[in-house]
């Protein structure tokens, strides 16, 4: 006798199990690909550098490296003005391809003083909504009427909840090498820290101070500058002050000097001469200075290997002129 056939449309009965091991199945497939929740958006995008909480250097390739143990965190400012966005757009191309720094997280933030003009308002405004990396304190666009203190007095505040091991402040014509930077600065004490290159070279420590290429203090440093009201009156050459009020905080004790890995650049086309504190590219670098214009950009990124990264394509042949290239 033949069975009768579903009725209203029901699975048989031993179609059920099957459909019950299949969702099981998957499910459990699933949890071992995205074990976080199901969060997609914690696997691709962990280490994009638009986020505020991210550093601004890093490829999504190096997501893996999130979960490192962070051993060494800096916030390093780059103190500039709201109309350089093209030198704003140039340091985040140079930095993002920088390879990230391993068990490190620099901060990079670009600082300026209040938004006096209309047009800086709209145009700031949106990078701040692309990449997150603005810092704007509350003074007036200046050179050596403060800012330096401004700077290193508000960083303190912003972060107290979750203090930084270290506070750096460079140029934008400066060129940090991130991981050369976590890599001197991972083994040094946490505190009485000023780390950059001692200016003048070669001269009594008495009297030397951080070249305004770049410096970084231990937050310690940084903490009493925000706590000590009465430096926001005083003016001066704002890298030699600085280097004035470590000695009267009583923190000019582990003071490194990083000659010859940070130096302003030079090449062989220039017209001044080699000197203690500006020589050719050399592969050990921690930063380069005094990278004024494009091309002093493109051969120190070159120096690098900023691009080779790129792939071939029909789109385009960079390399078919590559013989009018300077070579250290």
């Amino acid at each position: 006798m033949e069975s009768s056939p579903p009725i209203n449309g029901a699975l048989p009965s031993r179609t059920i199990p099957v459909i019950i091991l299949s969702s099981l199945l998957l499910a459990v497939i699933y949890l071992a690909v995205f074990p976080n929740n199901f969060n997609l958006h914690d696997v691709v995008f962990a280490s994009s550098s638009c986020s505020n909480d991210s550093t601004t250097s890093g490829h999504l390739s190096d997501a893996a490296k999130q979960h490192q143990p962070v051993d060494v965190r800096v916030f390093l400012g780059v103190l500039t003005t709201p109309n350089a966005y093209e030198r704003r757009a140039l340091l985040r191309l140079a930095y993002s391809l920088q390879p990230r720094p391993a068990r490190a997280v620099i901060d990079v933030r670009f600082v300026f003083c209040d938004l006096a003009k209309e047009e800086d308002r709209v145009l700031v405004a949106m990078e701040i909504i692309a990449h997150g990396d603005v810092l704007i304190l509350n003074c007036t666009e200046n050179m050596d009427e403060g800012k330096t203190y401004d700077y290193f007095a508000a960083v303190p505040r912003l972060f107290a909840d979750e203090p930084y091991d270290y506070v750096g402040k460079t140029d934008d014509d400066t060129h940090y090498r991130l991981a050369a930077l976590a890599d001197t600065l991972r083994d040094k004490p946490r505190d009485s820290l000023y780390h950059g290159f001692l200016n003048p070279c070669h001269a009594d420590r008495k009297t030397q101070y951080m070249s305004g290429m770049g410096y970084v203090v231990s937050w310690d440093i940084a903490a009493w500058i925000s706590a000590t009201e009465e430096l926001r009156h005083e003016r001066g050459y704002e890298d030699s002050l600085f280097g004035w009020w470590v000695r009267k905080a009583g923190k000019f004790k582990n003071v490194y000097g990083e000659e010859p890995r940070m130096y302003d650049y030079w090449d062989r086309e220039m017209a001044v001469e080699v000197a203690c504190f500006r020589h050719e590219l050399m592969a050990d670098t921690v930063a380069v200075h005094k990278l004024k214009d494009r091309l002093k950009w493109a051969r120190t990124l070159n120096f690098f290997n900023a691009t080779q990264g790129l792939s071939p394509s029909k789109m385009y042949d960079i390399n078919r002129l590559k013989s009018n290239m300077y070579h250290v």
